[in-house]
């Protein structure tokens, strides 16, 4: 099973040191992962969900979207972790000795993401969620200098703090869930949960959502809880960077939705988590225009960039139309393969430059015409450009505004973006088309160009042209999750089809 695959394979990472060795486990372990979770989510799409030991682990629909990006994301870091980390090593930025350190906390982070998308126990699930900050926070921290570690106490302190309200609504709902079916762990399955979801407490049920959503909300980075996510992502290693912004982020939303779906289903109604989703996704879509506009460091950039880009899938998932829910489901995908090829085309550019800062990054495009290719479609994707499938998926979430009788928000929205836009063009045209540093010149020539770590983009690309039937199948099963079932989602097949 992939989780034990995950774990197992973190154990095997501290065998030697040795490159070649650690290349061998870790591409094991890659194959291992996708062919036994490409398994599982075919099963999940073809025969409906599924469970294991007893019920231990479940997948659904919801979970098998995140198991998917999950494996894709963690086998494409992995494998490009191999060249980038050894090009540390030779820089005398990291040891040689501390390499096996690295994969085996990057497989216990995988190992943790798969046991919070696996997990159908709500307490269970913020444990996995805990998990990923324990062994996060050593990644964050792994050059052991100043800015580094800063970042990891800074990551640990408020991403606890924020855990910790997560664990108080959990309680809170144990509460409730324990009155109507006794107090035992299963008060904590959503499967039984929402099947008994009527019967709950809504006083209880909504104090307990509040304080999850503040708890996992910190994690998922929306603002005024989002400090944290920009340290992160500059003072990592860039594959972990790539990890934390195309998976870990989409966990916590994951934690989020789980919840949302049992309050919809409580007295309460769709509008009460609805609304909370919305108010904080719009906050973060606005609230990065000034960041993304004034940013001067990259990979501080593309952190900002991931919190816009989480409040656009919030609202998506707020507004509550099919619509609006099938553009954030795809959105969640585009977003993790675009940014997770940003972070390693913009990895390649600062190991090359020596240099995080936007101002110093010139003629990229002319030095190294491969990875500037790679940084220039990295714009137009994750700017929402057509034909990028970024740009279908924000147009279905803008679309769900209107049809939801919001189209002040949906002005404001089109408007954020557009200054986004033009902040990302800005800098971006500097950096690939400005004139070079003359040291730079000296060092023209990018090696090994690695066609393969262009496949994401490639892919966000061919979904911006047409969307697979199987994979706009597997979207609608999740809208159906997510909005409690109908016969409405036949029309969704129609308006996703066809751009």
């Amino acid at each position: 099973m992939f989780i034990v695959v995950a774990f197992l394979a973190a154990l095997c990472m501290l065998i030697s040191s040795r490159n070649q060795v650690l290349r061998t486990i870790n591409s094991l372990a890659v194959l291992a992962l996708l062919g036994l979770a490409g398994d599982m989510i075919w099963r999940v799409y073809t025969q409906g969900p599924q469970s294991i030991w007893g019920g231990f682990f479940t997948w659904d629909a919801l979970s098998a979207l995140l198991l998917t990006v999950i494996a894709v994301i963690a086998a494409y870091v992995v494998l490009y972790s191999f060249s980038y980390m050894e090009h540390e090593v030779e820089a005398d930025k990291v040891p040689q000795s501390r390499l096996p350190w690295y994969y085996f906390w990057i497989w216990m982070f995988i190992g943790t993401m798969l046991w919070v998308v696996s997990t159908p126990n709500l307490g269970l699930l913020w444990v996995g969620i805990e998990g990923t900050t324990l062994a996060t926070a050593l990644l964050v921290g792994f050059y052991r200098e100043k800015p580094a570690v800063e970042a990891a106490w800074k990551y640990i302190v408020l991403c606890t703090v924020g855990i910790s309200f997560a664990l108080l609504g959990t309680m809170i709902l144990y509460a409730a869930s324990g009155r109507v079916n006794g107090y035992s762990l299963a008060a904590l399955d959503w499967r039984l949960l929402v099947n008994l979801a009527n019967q709950l407490d809504p006083a209880l049920v909504k104090l307990g959502f509040v304080f999850a959503f503040i708890g996992y909300g910190a994690k998922v980075g929306f603002v005024p809880m989002h400090p944290w996510l920009p340290d992160a992502h500059s003072q990592a290693p860039s594959p972990v960077s790539a990890l934390l912004s195309g998976v870990l982020l989409n966990c916590a939303l994951y934690a989020i939705l789980r919840w949302h779906i049992l309050v919809r289903q409580t007295s309460l109604g769709p509008d009460f988590s609805g609304n909370l989703l919305i108010i904080f996704g719009l906050l973060s879509l606005g609230a990065m225009v000034a960041f993304i506009l004034l940013q001067k460091d990259i990979k501080r950039l593309l952190a900002y960039s991931s919190v816009e880009h989480m409040g656009i899938i919030a609202l998506g998932f707020g507004i509550g139309t099919p619509l609006a829910v099938w553009g954030a489901c795809f959105h969640l995908i585009l977003h993790a393969l675009t940014k997770a090829n940003l972070f390693v085309a913009v990895g390649r550019v600062v190991q090359m430059m020596g240099t995080r800062q936007i101002p110093k990054m010139r003629g990229i495009l002319s030095l190294w015409p491969y990875t500037g290719g790679m940084l220039l479609m990295g714009l137009l994707a994750i700017t929402g450009t057509p034909p990028f499938g970024t740009f279908r998926s924000e147009i279905n979430i803008m679309a769900g505004l209107f049809q939801a009788g919001h189209p002040f928000l949906g002005f404001l929205t089109a408007l954020f973006l557009s200054v986004i836009f033009a902040g990302f063009l800005y800098h971006f045209l500097g950096m690939l088309f400005g004139k070079p540093n003359e040291r730079h010149l000296e060092e023209r020539g990018e090696g090994s160009a690695m066609l393969w770590l262009a496949l994401p983009l490639a892919l966000v690309l061919i979904l911006g042209v047409v969307v697979p039937e199987p994979l706009n199948q597997a979207l609608n099963q999740v809208v159906e999750l997510i909005l409690g079932g109908g016969g409405e989602y036949g029309e969704i097949i129609k308006l996703t089809s066809v751009f």
